[in-house]
């Protein structure tokens, strides 16, 4: 009982701890209204370095789970409300404060054996994205835009630099790792949590960001050092290979390649080749698509931003943290394959409907043919993407493609009835998270049947 009431009282203390910072925040933003990011800033900054501490008097996960949802409710409530102007008072559209809490929660969750991967993971949320964002505010005049934000090269670099310091310092400070193995752990982490940072619309770093830094480094202090410098030359070749393969037809502008190649690489080295060949066969069958379709539509469907990409492939690498979080990618693999699937034949159906009139006569009888046009988009992304990676996957190869298979027809005639319903025509970024929807629907699916498939 004893125990029960310090825990309760920790919790309370930190609510309490938390409140002031608050309190403090809204009299910054009181008395400096020109500067609304320094009070965002503050709460943030002296936020994460509270959170950096919960380990250290808080041992159950349900009350960093009560605060976290306690502190996301108000935050939610106080935009609705045009309230908490210390961090809401911002005109760009930002989710990062409402991620903040989620993001704490679920790192103690994960990290409740690991506390040093927890502690790097605030600390570079908290550190570097703060100086990052202070110093490029100021001082940044090399500035490049991420769906509609405006971010500086100077803030980048100092992200870098910064993440490189909180990587190497603590694990030199507080595991045995060597310098060396420190040094070249801390570098990768630095140049991919950069990008991460770079690329990452609305607040969404608030999650990739130490989510991004947790799983990287639990998985590279599992490495010797020969592992690491293969990881490096992994990184390099992957950098390399994607510019090239999207060079020639320009699917993506720059923020789109950086988050591809971050993609490729968390598939690789979280996962496993097993993992990330599908994705691969996924990009070639995109590009293939596009090059085909890119003079017979009617809408541009080449030069896209991170928004595009982030809507395609958020299912997958979600999927790709939960099967590492969890220990269970056997379970997880025929969903990542269909969260994959489904995407890629949206999006050829969707080319299809968008034709010009005078194209091919098997084109035009395809297009007009629906139920036609489900199953060979269905069809075609299921066996582009999946039949080797479900072959080497080695689980009932047969009853998985049929599985995969449905799942993507039926994500498809969703997408279909919804886009006859909803006109998603012209609305492009509803069009996207209707996607993605279907996807996730199609995924919930396969959770479902492959359960009743393999039960037995």
């Amino acid at each position: 009982m004893n125990e029960l009431h310090l825990e309760i009282g920790a919790a309370l203390v930190y609510a309490g701890i938390f409140i002031l910072i608050f309190a403090l925040g809204e009299i910054i933003r009181y008395l400096q209204p020109s500067c609304p990011e320094l009070s965002r800033k503050f709460i943030h900054f002296a936020g994460g370095l509270t959170a950096l501490t919960f380990p250290r008097h808080i041992q159950s996960h349900w009350s960093i789970l009560c605060l976290a949802t306690g502190f996301a409710a108000v935050l939610v409530l106080a935009k609705m409300k045009g309230l908490l102007r210390s961090v809401h008072g911002i005109e760009r559209k930002s989710y990062g404060a409402m991620l903040f809490p989620v993001s704490v929660y679920l790192l103690f969750l994960l990290g409740q054996s690991r506390t040093i991967l927890y502690f790097v993971s605030i600390l570079v949320m908290t550190v570097s994205d703060t100086l990052a964002a202070v110093i490029g505010d100021r001082y940044g005049s090399i500035r490049y835009e991420v769906e509609g934000v405006t971010k500086s090269l100077e803030g980048s670099t100092v992200f870098f630099f910064v993440t490189f310091l909180c990587v190497h310092i603590s694990l030199l400070l507080m595991t045995p790792t060597g310098r060396l193995e420190s040094v070249l752990m801390a570098f990768v982490i630095a140049v991919l949590i950069t990008a991460f940072e770079a690329v990452s619309p609305t607040g969404s770093d608030n999650f990739f960001v130490p989510l991004g830094t947790f799983f990287i480094l639990g998985n590279m202090m599992k490495q010797p050092l020969p592992a690491m410098l293969n990881r490096i030359g992994i990184l390099l070749a992957m950098m390399v290979a994607t510019a090239i393969l999207t060079a020639k037809i320009k699917l993506f502008k720059t923020t789109g390649l950086i988050g591809m190649i971050l993609v490729n690489y968390a598939a690789w080295t979280l996962a496993g080749v097993t993992w990330f060949l599908p994705l691969l066969l996924g990009q070639i069958l995109l590009y293939g698509l596009v090059a085909y379709f890119v003079d017979k539509v009617t809408e541009g469907i080449t030069g896209y931003q991170i928004k595009f990409l982030f809507y395609a492939v958020l299912l997958p690498v979600l999927l790709i943290f939960a099967a590492n979080a969890l220990h269970a990618r056997l379970t997880f693999f025929l969903p990542y394959v269909t969260s994959i699937t489904t995407t890629l034949a949206i999006i050829g159906y969707f080319f299809l409907a968008i034709l010009k009139p005078c194209q091919d006569e098997w084109l035009r009888c395809l297009a007009r043919n629906r139920a036609l046009s489900i199953l060979c988009c269905a069809g075609l992304s299921v066996a582009g993407v999946c039949l080797i990676p479900i072959f080497f996957h080695g689980q009932a190869v047969i009853v998985s493609l049929f599985i995969v298979f449905g799942a993507t027809s039926f994500a498809l005639c969703l997408f279909h009835f919804l886009f006859q319903k909803m006109g998603l025509g012209l609305q492009i970024v509803l069009r996207q998270r209707v996607r993605l929807l279907c996807s996730l629907i199609a995924v919930a699916l396969v959770f479902l049947l492959q359960e009743f498939a393999f039960s037995s």
